[in-house]
């Protein structure tokens, strides 16, 4: 069954906002290569990385927040090309036939047997395109010296990461993209209106960086 995630504060309201005064929550975004806007959470800092025409991640930092890992609430936008390779930053490479194998490995290999859905796997709409919605919990062994998001085990004093990350996986026609709220289970309703919205007013104007108008 279809559902559309909820959206708090869309384009009206956000020019209601600016005319009477108030701060706004939201502000435009369009993509540095062209293939999609959406609305973004205001002032938040803006990163992308690319690699060649296979691979783009735009990523969205918010202020600093203790109850999120390093302190930094953040939403990102990927775009990956079906059967490219890409590098991780430790070396590694990366590579899915399509947005089913995107989770299936993700689920499988980033999470591993101790994670579990918070809520079964349903479709939404996203920009017109039938899209996949899915949310993980996971515990994730936390680095020597990390603060911020990070609990302590009191049964064996082990520090950890509790995870909460939401998912948007949409294909396209030789590709596609994921829309990702990484999460902990303690800060994970904190910005959940911002992903809505940026779930709820993604639009694409092309199948990936390169690809065609839509």
């Amino acid at each position: 069954m279809s559902r559309k995630i909820t959206l708090r504060l869309g384009a009206a309201a956000l020019m209601a906002a600016v005319l009477a005064g108030c701060a706004p929550k939201y502000a435009a975004y369009a993509s540095v290569r062209g293939d999609f806007r959406c609305l973004a959470p205001w002032r938040w800092k803006v990163v992308t990385d690319h690699e060649g025409e296979h691979y783009t991640d735009t990523t969205f930092i918010g202020p600093f927040d203790p109850k999120f890992y390093l302190g930094a609430p953040s939403l990102s936008v990927r775009w990956y090309r079906d059967y490219a390779s890409h590098r991780l930053r430790d070396g590694s490479l990366e590579m899915y036939t399509g947005a089913d194998d995107y989770i299936r490995q993700t689920l499988r290999e980033v999470y591993g047997p101790q994670s579990q859905l918070a809520q079964p796997i349903a479709q939404v709409l996203v920009s017109g395109i039938k899209a996949e919605h899915f949310v993980v919990l996971s515990p994730a062994p936390a680095p020597a010296g990390a603060r911020w998001g990070v609990l302590t085990d009191p049964r064996t004093g082990k520090r950890f990461i509790p995870q909460k990350h939401a998912y948007v996986v949409a294909p396209v026609s030789d590709g596609f993209y994921v829309l990702i709220y990484p999460a902990t289970d303690a800060g994970y309703a904190e910005h959940l209106a911002q992903f809505n919205t940026l779930v709820n007013t993604f639009f694409l104007m092309k199948d990936g960086p390169s690809g065609a108008a839509r």
